[in-house]
C-alpha cells in the first residue's frame, strides 16, 4: 500500500520538532572571593626627583703636568682612591730644599743653645759680661724661632707633593674625563677635572599639595621627620621607605605646595641622580576598610561599583567609593558591601542584577593583605 506523501511530510515535521529541543542555558561561571576588612593606609601621591647628596667638582690643588690616570670614566670609586697624578719632581725637589735648610738650621740652633749652656755658670761668677750672655741667648732664641719655620716649609712642601696624588673625597661614580693625562692643570681653572656624585644613601626631593599638610602633620607629626615611600614610575612594584630631613618653613604662594627632602638607603643603586620617582606620603590610616582584590571594581556611568553574591546565587551590583587603589588591593567604602560578603572578580561580563550564577569553586584568587 502507498502512503499519500502528505503523511510522510507530517511525520518528518514531527520528528524534526523532537529533535530541535533546546536544552537551557547554564547560569554564567564567574569567580569570586570574600570581601576582608582591615586597617588600610592611604598616601598622599607625588612626583619626586632623585639627587646625589652630595656633589664633588675635582680641582687640582697644584699646578703641573697631568702624567697618570687610574680610572675609567663612569667609574666607581671609593673614598681616598687615588685617581690622577701630577708630576711630583718639581714639589719633591722643594721639599728636599726645605729639609735641608732645616738641617742646616738645626745645626746652628744647637750650637746656639749649647753656648748658652756653657756660658751660664760663669756669667754668674761675672766672667763674661751680662750683655754678651744675654747676646748668646738672643741668638739662641732666633735660631729656634728659625728652625720652626724651616719645619711650617717642610710641612707646606709636603702638603704640595702629596697634592700631586689626586684622591677621591667622597666614594660615588666619576663623571666624564675633561682633562686628558700630557695636559698642564692650573689651580685656578674654573673647569673641575671631573665630579664625583655619591649614590647610597640618595636624596628625594618633592614638594605636597598644601591642603595635605594637615593630615600629614597629624598622622606623622610636625618635627619633620616624616616617612615616605619611592618607586619608579615603571617599576611600581619595588618600593623603598625613606625618612624626610628637611620640610620648608612656609608654603610656596605660587604654587600652594610646600617643598621636601628626604633620604633613603641606595646600596643597590636602584636609584639614579636625576631621576624622576614617584612618592607616596602617609597622610591617614582607613580603619576596618573594606578590601577586595583590583578585579572585583569595574567603572559604570555612576562610578566605581562591583558585583555581589547572595546565597542562591544571585549577582547584585553595588555602587561603592574607592579609597586607595594599589597592583595587589583596592580599599573601599560602601553601606551596601559588608565584610565577608561574596564579591566576583571575574566573568562579570556576562551578568547582570538579578541574574543567576555559578561560582567557580575550585578556583579563587584571595584579596592580599595590604
Amino acid at each position: 500500500m502507498r502512503i499519500p506523501l502528505i503523511f510522510l511530510s507530517i511525520l518528518a515535521l514531527i520528528i524534526s520538532s523532537c529533535g530541535n529541543k533546546t536544552e537551557p542555558k547554564k547560569p554564567p561561571l564567574v569567580t569570586a572571593v570574600k570581601v576582608k576588612q582591615q586597617d588600610v593606609p592611604i598616601y598622599v601621591d607625588a612626583i619626586g626627583q632623585a639627587i646625589s647628596t652630595v656633589t664633588v667638582e675635582v680641582r687640582p690643588q697644584v699646578a703641573g703636568k697631568l702624567i697618570a690616570t687610574y680610572i675609567q670614566q663612569g667609574d666607581f670609586v671609593k673614598k681616598g682612591n687615588v685617581i690622577y697624578s701630577i708630576d711630583p719632581r718639581p714639589y719633591q725637589a722643594l721639599l728636599d730644599e726645605a729639609k735641608a735648610q732645616l738641617e742646616h738650621d738645626l745645626a746652628l740652633l744647637k750650637y746656639a743653645e749649647d753656648t748658652v749652656e756653657r756660658y751660664k755658670a760663669v756669667v754668674e761668677e761675672d766672667f763674661i759680661a751680662k750683655l754678651t750672655y744675654d747676646q748668646y741667648v738672643s741668638t739662641a732664641e732666633a735660631a729656634k724661632s728659625q728652625v720652626e719655620l724651616d719645619q711650617a716649609s717642610v710641612r707646606a712642601a709636603q702638603i704640595n707633593v702629596d697634592f700631586c696624588d689626586i684622591v677621591a673625597p667622597v666614594t660615588g661614580k666619576i663623571s666624564e674625563f675633561v682633562v686628558d693625562v700630557g695636559n698642564i692643570l692650573a689651580v685656578d681653572d674654573p673647569t673641575a677635572i671631573t665630579s664625583i656624585k655619591p649614590f647610597s644613601p640618595i636624596d628625594i626631593l618633592f614638594s605636597l599639595p598644601q591642603q595635605q599638610l594637615e593630615k600629614i602633620r597629624k598622622v606623622q607629626g610636625n618635627h619633620g621627620k616624616w616617612k615616605f615611600i619611592a618607586m619608579l614610575p615603571e617599576q611600581p612594584d619595588i618600593k623603598f621607605e625613606g625618612t624626610t630631613f628637611f620640610i620648608d618653613n612656609q608654603v610656596n604662594q605660587n604654587t600652594g605646595t610646600i617643598f621636601l627632602k628626604g633620604r633613603l638607603p641606595n646600596s643597590k643603586i636602584f636609584f639614579w641622580p636625576g631621576e624622576f620617582v614617584k612618592v607616596q606620603v602617609l597622610h591617614m590610616i582607613a580603619k576596618n576598610a573594606l578590601v577586595v582584590p583590583p578585579g572585583a571594581i569595574l567603572i559604570g556611568k555612576n562610578g566605581p561599583y562591583l558585583y555581589t553574591v547572595d546565597d542562591k546565587g544571585i549577582a547584585r551590583d553595588h555602587n561603592v567609593t574607592v579609597l586607595v587603589r594599589t597592583d595587589e588591593y583596592i580599599a573601599i567604602e560602601s553601606k551596601e558591601v559588608h565584610e565577608n560578603d561574596t564579591v566576583i572578580i571575574d566573568g562579570q561580563i556576562n551578568i547582570a542584577t538579578g541574574k543567576q550564577v555559578t561560582l567557580q569553586t575550585d578556583k579563587t584568587t584571595p584579596s592580599k593583605n595590604p
